[in-house]
This record gives structure tokens, C-alpha cells and sequence, in this order.
């Protein structure tokens, strides 16, 4: 249970009017200014007292009020910009109470027909609030500021997150606002213990590490709403509530995954009050874009909500020739028939057109060449030829049915298609002059079609000391992959430093192809259990992994079947101060294509982790601090067989050891901030192929990062918001046998933000100093250039 400590106090006021804001005017009147001040709120609907506790921290004031306040009240909530007064009365309204200033901080909210008379005296005493129970965040809604308190990604159900044994991060919608990030890339910038953009600046495809290990989606490491349908996961981001990133191993509850960790992205849903917004945004290398973001009720009882949120955008990202193309719709309906059950459907539809960023050279960019720096937005390939072009659509629904106060029936469904279809121009190395590079040229078309289901169970119940929620769940995932291409093309080679385009290309008809049917059905059983401030997590998962290729030009089929059964375990105890230490195990399988020698299909990848770390949530303070030291392991890497040089057998590790460190607050003040830290010591500890000790490429040692933002609230800077951040990322090996590295590199962002009434006016600067810097290698002839100075400015208007 997330608790919250808060400094309210109650005191007995008696006013004779009903109206949300009494108009008397005392002495103590407050400024004009404090009643007029603009601010955003996003405060979902919840129980009162909770809603007003969100309130005083989004508006920076006191609210005090009497203990006659009904048990059980709750508010409508408040979402969009407003002034604190009328913020106030969207926040009690329906409530029949009323509410004033006192001075110009503090706001007195007051039941008239329990004050008992119409003297309008307050007692002498006040009583201090106790802690209460904050029911208007979920794990699966909005958050005001940038500390999340609960998350159900590691977990499945509606958690507390310090109460969770495994570090888990939250980027919430607040932080992607306050960035204007435009891809998942740049939203986990500043997450501790992730790489972002690893392999530079694109215009689409997450490329991300976790802990060393890479974390792309064909590896089951990114989910939507809970489900993993998508293969190519960069949902744009102004389509997400919430992202949320937990590190290590997760098999327990989502079946095949990379042991590095998973990414959960929540989408928008349907709100209970109104949200207006419409954007425009315009910057460097011809970025335009334009959004809009539509949520309210459609009936008078709210029994029907919708949401309906579009983007499209188009620009330069500082390569030669970019021009990146978006478009993004989605559309959500939650319908509650009754009280006790909630269905929300949601769609979305997605479209990409962008130019692979494929890199530079080592020599020129990270190595010395005589002939000097290669530009970094140099582009390599041939504009006339090269496209990639992505597009997906997703459909599905979150079903949940409240059977009891202690029995809870969820169903999650989806359904999705992508398709992914791209011709590039590549480098395969420079010349003995070093600066012509030859190149070859490939075409794919891929089709994924994907369904998912998840039902669950969750059962709260109590035996003597012992509290548990047990959740029970089963899951079925279908995938059918459809492949087809040429590899071999060629294509005339090209100076990089006077690069002359046009040169003649030559891509074969299709020459390689695959048909592919997968099957993913799983059980897992998870129980949490609390006894006294003790908090012990344990699960267990089986899963059964089947899959069918057939090749489009042989007819060869192959057929491949795994089983594997994961566990996980945690203890935690959670002292009175908010401080949670916990020590962990979990583990995690990835099935593997494609056999030995003698035939014999490899075994399922395996992945372990021993956890050790402390949460801090103070419950009178808006503040989350997170630290964690962990050995995870990757077992059963495919290695060359030394009887075989051109076959696999599986005796490679890896190891990844480290420590983390992330601390996220909002407060009153209105100052945010998010800093984090990490290192990682990652390293081939088994291996036939000459890489035994050698570092993971694109795996730095250190990771840190730090941003903040204040808002000014009072006086002739109101509305006005200053922020900035730094990004350091350390030096990473080039290549598999660690002969170079990529160096170290630091990179300055910044944002300055005013709101006025409705309006939002934003400018964002991404690299502020133009920092040249190669974001990481994967061979001698590929090193990625990071992104070269980006301002973005957007108008935004609310109501």
C-alpha cells in the first residue's frame, strides 16, 4: 500500500454558502496573484483525500479541512491548466463542500453542515492527519510529477514499487513532456542502467541495453499494455502514459525474454474528466509536427470514456539526406456496465518512413586516419536507393471484473501486424587509402501477425499472520513470420570525404526467405506475501515454446519444441521510515533457432540474476531513491564448435555484475529532478572464439545522468519553467575482440517552458554544445554517430 505522510491538518470552519468557493473576504485575504496563477493538473479521479494531497503538491499550497469531511468522498479530479481557484472547485465539485482562502498559501476546505453552527469559529486544536492510503495512482494510469509510486510491470498486479524485490524505473508522462522526447530512444535517456540509443541517432527501432545486455524486441524485452505483440516497439511516445523499464530476468510472469531486463509501455486512457490539447512543433533540419489529444466522458454517468490521439510529424535528424516521417493515430473506449467490472479497447495504428543510419567508419570517426575527421553527418549509403519503412496496427482490450473486494478476473488480448520493409546501401570497409569505402546493397520485406491473451486471477486473502495476494495466470501467444529478400547486391564504392552519389546499384532478385509459426502457451503461479513488515515474493512459471520454419525456396521444414520452467524469489522488510531493504533471484529462457552439427536443435538460452538493494519512499515527501548491486548471468550462447569452424555449439556465458543507483523527485517547491548512475562490469566468460574475458560491445562500464527542472510559481516569473540535463556515457568496446573503443562522451540538454492560461510555450534543446560524438561501434567498419545539436520549440494549447 502506498502510504502518504502528509501535514493537512483538520480544522472546524463554519460557512454558510454551498458554493465551492465561499466569497467572503476576510483580512487575510490572498493576492490576486495567488488566486490566479496557472497550473497544469492531472489528477485522475480518486478518493478525496488523496486528490487533495495531489493537489497540494501540483499547486505548491497548503489545504486544510475538518474532520467532517464524509468517509468515502471522492473527486472528479482535475486535468488541464487552471487557476488554483478554479482548480479548487473542479476538484470538489459534486462534493456539496466548500472552500476559501486564508492567506495566500493555504486553502480551508469545509463541510457546512458539520460545523454545527454559523459562528464560522475553528477550534483551538488542530489534529494531524494520519497516513493515508493513496487510491488515485494505479500501475496502469497517469502520475502527477515524476515520482511513481506504483507499477504492476514486475509484478502483474497493482504493487507499490519499493515493494517490489527487483529495481524497476518509471518514466512517466510528465518526464516525456518536460523532454519532448520523440522516440523510446530518447524517453530512457536518463534511466538508470539503460543505454539508450546505442547505436546512435535513427529514425525509428529501439536500440537499447540493459545491463550490458541488449534489450531489442525481437528478444521479448518491450510490451504493450502488459502483452508482447510487437517486434518493432517505437510506439511513439505521445501516445504512452507511462513507461516503465525493470531490470533482470522476467520469464516468472512474460515466458521468453532477454535476461537483461523488459520494457512495459502503457498507452493513454480513456479519462473521467475532460483533456483538450492541441500541439504544433517546428525545428532544426525542417522538424514539423502536429498533435492532438482528445479524453473526456461520452455519457453523463461516465459509464462510457474515450480517448482519441493523433501525431504526425516529418524532419532532418542532422544525417544528410534524413527526412524522417511519422504518423500515429490511436483511439480507447472504457466502458464500466457496472460498478464492479471495466472493459477498455484500445487501438493504434503507426507508420515510419525513415533512412538507417548504418555509421562511419572507425578510422576517421574513433581511429585516426590521415586523411582527417570524417563529417559525422556524413551519409554513406545512396539517397535515391536507401528507405526503411515500418508500419504497424495494433488492436486489443484490458478486461477486468471485480468479482469480491478480494477476487479480481483480468483478461488482456491483442492482436497485431507489422510490417517491415526496407533497401539499403551498407559499408563493408575502407580501402587501403582509407577513405573509399566499399559497400553492398540488401532488400527485406518481413510481415509479423501476432495474438496474445493473458487471463488472470488475483486473490487477496489472509491466513493468521500472513497476508497474501496470490495471482494465477495463463497465457497463449501465436505469431506467424513471413520473410523474404536478397542478400548480395552490390554497389559502387564511395569516397567519404568527397562523396559523389549515384553510383550504380545492383540488388538481386529474392534469394533467401522463411516462413515462420509460433507457439508460446504458459502457466505461472505468484504469491506476495506480508507479515509483519516483512514483505517475502515468490513464482514460478512453465512454459511450453514451439515453432515451425519453412523455407520459401527449399520447402526444408524444421521443427523445434522447448520447455522451460523459471522461478523467482524476494524478501524485502519495509521499516516505518519508508526505507525497504531486499535481496532477490530470478531467472529467464530465449528460445534459440537452429541446431548443432549432428542436428541436434540448440537448447533454450537461460538467464540468472542474484539481486541485492534498498528503495527509500518517505511517506511525507515526494521522493523515490533506489540502489541495487546484482551478478546476472547468460548461459547457453551459441560459440563456435572448434571440431565444426561453420557450426554452433552452446558452452558461451556472459557475465554482467554492477551497481545502480536513481533517485526521482517532485516537489512543492517546484523543483523535479532524476539523476542515476551505474556500472557495469560486463565480460565473455566462456566462449571457442577468441573473445574469453573480452567486454560485450557497446556495453560501457559507467552510465550517469541527471536532470532537473524548477517552476516558478510566484511573482512576474509565474508560469515559467527553466530546466536542464546531463548525460555522461563511458567508453565502449568496438568491436568483439576489444582491439578499439568507442571513447567516453558528455552531452548537455536543456529546455526553457512558459504556461499562460491555456497556452504552453516550450523550446527544447537536445546536444546543447553540439558535442561530437560516436555513441558506440560493432565492427571496424560501423560506428554510430550520435545526434549533433537539436532545438525543437512547441505551442501547445489546453483546455
Amino acid at each position: 500500500m502506498a502510504r502518504l505522510l502528509t501535514s493537512i491538518s483538520f480544522a472546524a470552519l463554519l460557512l454558510p454558502s454551498q458554493a465551492a468557493f465561499a466569497q467572503t473576504a476576510p483580512s487575510s485575504a490572498p493576492s490576486a496573484g495567488a488566486l490566479q496563477q496557472s497550473i497544469t493538473f492531472a489528477i485522475p479521479p480518486q478518493s478525496l483525500s488523496s486528490g487533495i494531497v495531489a493537489f497540494s503538491r501540483a499547486a505548491g499550497i497548503d489545504l486544510v479541512f475538518d474532520g467532517a469531511v464524509p468517509r468515502g468522498a471522492r473527486t472528479s479530479g482535475v486535468s488541464g491548466t487552471f487557476t488554483v481557484r478554479d482548480g479548487v472547485n473542479r476538484l470538489l465539485a459534486g462534493t456539496g463542500l466548500t472552500a476559501r482562502f486564508t492567506n495566500a498559501r493555504t486553502v480551508q476546505i469545509v463541510s457546512p453542515s458539520a460545523a454545527g453552527g454559523a459562528s464560522g469559529a475553528a477550534p483551538s486544536g488542530a489534529i494531524s492527519l494520519d497516513t493515508i492510503d493513496v487510491q488515485g495512482e494505479t500501475a496502469w494510469g497517469p502520475v502527477q510529477g515524476y515520482v511513481a509510486s506504483r507499477s504492476a510491470t514486475a509484478t502483474k498486479t497493482d504493487t507499490p514499487i519499493i515493494e517490489v524485490p527487483q529495481s524497476i524505473s518509471v518514466v512517466t508522462r510528465d518526464q516525456m513532456e518536460a523532454r519532448q522526447v520523440q522516440s523510446l530512444n530518447e524517453t530512457l535517456r536518463y534511466t538508470a542502467g539503460v543505454l539508450a540509443e546505442s547505436t546512435g541517432q535513427q529514425g525509428s527501432a529501439p536500440t537499447f541495453r540493459i545491463r550490458g545486455f541488449s534489450a531489442i524486441p525481437f528478444n521479448g524485452s518491450m510490451y504493450l499494455n502488459g502483452l508482447r505483440t510487437i517486434s518493432n516497439g517505437d510506439v511513439e511516445p505521445y501516445g504512452l502514459e507511462r513507461v516503465e523499464v525493470m531490470r533482470g530476468p522476467a520469464s516468472v510472469l512474460y515466458g521468453q525474454n532477454n535476461p537483461g531486463g523488459v520494457v512495459g509501455m502503457v498507452t493513454k486512457r480513456p479519462t473521467e474528466g475532460p483533456v483538450h490539447e492541441v500541439q504544433l512543433r517546428g525545428g532544426s533540419f525542417g522538424y514539423k509536427a502536429g498533435a492532438f489529444d482528445f479524453s473526456g466522458p461520452a455519457t453523463e454517468d461516465r459509464r462510457l470514456l474515450y480517448r482519441f490521439t493523433g501525431l504526425l510529424r516529418e524532419g532532418g535528424n542532422g544525417i544528410d539526406f534524413s527526412n524522417d516521417q511519422r504518423a500515429f493515430v490511436s483511439g480507447a473506449v472504457t466502458w464500466r456496465p457496472t460498478d464492479a467490472t471495466e472493459l477498455t479497447a484500445f487501438s493504434l495504428y503507426q507508420k515510419d518512413k525513415v533512412r538507417w543510419n548504418y555509421g562511419l567508419p572507425a578510422h576517421g570517426t574513433v581511429l585516426p586516419n590521415p586523411n582527417g575527421r570524417i563529417p559525422i553527418t556524413r551519409f554513406i549509403g545512396e539517397p535515391s536507393i536507401d528507405y526503411n519503412m515500418t508500419e504497424r496496427a495494433v488492436v486489443g482490450y484490458n478486461l477486468e471484473h471485480r468479482a469480491h473486494d478480494n477476487v479480481v478476473f483480468r483478461q488482456n488480448l491483442q492482436y497485431a501486424r507489422e510490417i517491415w520493409d526496407y533497401r539499403n546501401v551498407q559499408p563493408d570497409g575502407l580501402q587501403a587509402d582509407l577513405r573509399t569505402l566499399n559497400r553492398s546493397a540488401t532488400a527485406d520485406r518481413s510481415i509479423w501477425d501476432t495474438f496474445a491473451v493473458d487471463n488472470q486471477g488475483e486473490v487477496k486473502a489472509t491466513t493468521g499472520i500472513f497476508h497474501h495476494t496470490v495471482l494465477f495466470g495463463v497465457d497463449y501467444r501465436w505469431r506467424h513470420f513471413n520473410n523474404t529478400g536478397a542478400w548480395g547486391g552490390t554497389a559502387g564504392p564511395i569516397d567519404v570525404y568527397a562523396p559523389v552519389y549515384g553510383q550504380p546499384v545492383f540488388i538481386p532478385a529474392d534469394n533467401y526467405g522463411s516462413r515462420q509459426t509460433e507457439v508460446f502457451p504458459g502457466i505461472y503461479l505468484q504469491d506476495q506475501i506480508k507479515f509483519d513488515h516483512w514483505i517475502l515474493t515468490l513464482g514460478g512459471r512453465h512454459d511450453w515454446a514451439s515453432s515451425k520454419t519453412v523455407n520459401v525456396f527449399s520447402n526444408a521444414i524444421t521443427d523445434q519444441n522447448d520447455r522451460a520452467l523459471t522461478k523467482r524469489g524476494g524478501l524485502g522488510y519495509e521499516f516505518d521510515n519508508g526505507v525497504v531493504p531486499y535481496i532477490s533471484y530470478s531467472e529467464s529462457f530465449l528460445p534459440v533457432s537452429g541446431t548443432t552439427f549432428d542436428r541436434t536443435p540448440f537448447r533454450p538460452e537461460t538467464g540468472t540474476q542474484y539481486e541485492a538493494g534498498v528503495k527509500y519512499q518517505p511517506h511525507d515527501m515526494n521522493l523515490r531513491i533506489t540502489a541495487a548491486i546484482y551478478d546476472l548471468r547468460r548461459q547457453n550462447v551459441l560459440t563456435q564448435d572448434p571440431a565444426n569452424p561453420f557450426y554452433s555449439i552452446q558452452i558461451g556465458e556472459v557475465t554482467s555484475r554492477g551497481f545502480e543507483f536513481e533517485a526521482v523527485t517532485s516537489l512543492t517547491s517546484g523543483l523535479s529532478l532524476t539523476g542515476a548512475y551505474a556500472y557495469n562490469d560486463s565480460k565473455v566468460t566462456e566462449s571457442n572464439d577468441g573473445d574469453l574475458g573480452k567486454r560485450p560491445v557497446r556495453a560501457p562500464q559507467h552510465l550517469a545522468s541527471v536532470w532537473a527542472d524548477y517552476a516558478i510559481r510566484d511573482g512576474a516569473l509565474n508560469g515559467l519553467t527553466l530546466g536542464g540535463g546531463v548525460r555522461y556515457v563511458g567508453a565502449s568496446a568496438g568491436n568483439a575482440m576489444n582491439t578499439f573503443y568507442a571513447p567516453a562522451y558528455t552531452v548537455v540538454d536543456a529546455m526553457i517552458r512558459y504556461d499562460i492560461d491555456k497556452w504552453r510555450f516550450s523550446v527544447n534543446a537536445t546536444n546543447l554544445f553540439d558535442t561530437q560524438y560516436v555513441a558506440g561501434c560493432a565492427i571496424i567498419s560501423q560506428c554510430n554517430v550520435g545526434r549533433v545539436r537539436t532545438v525543437i520549440g512547441q505551442v501547445s494549447y489546453r483546455w
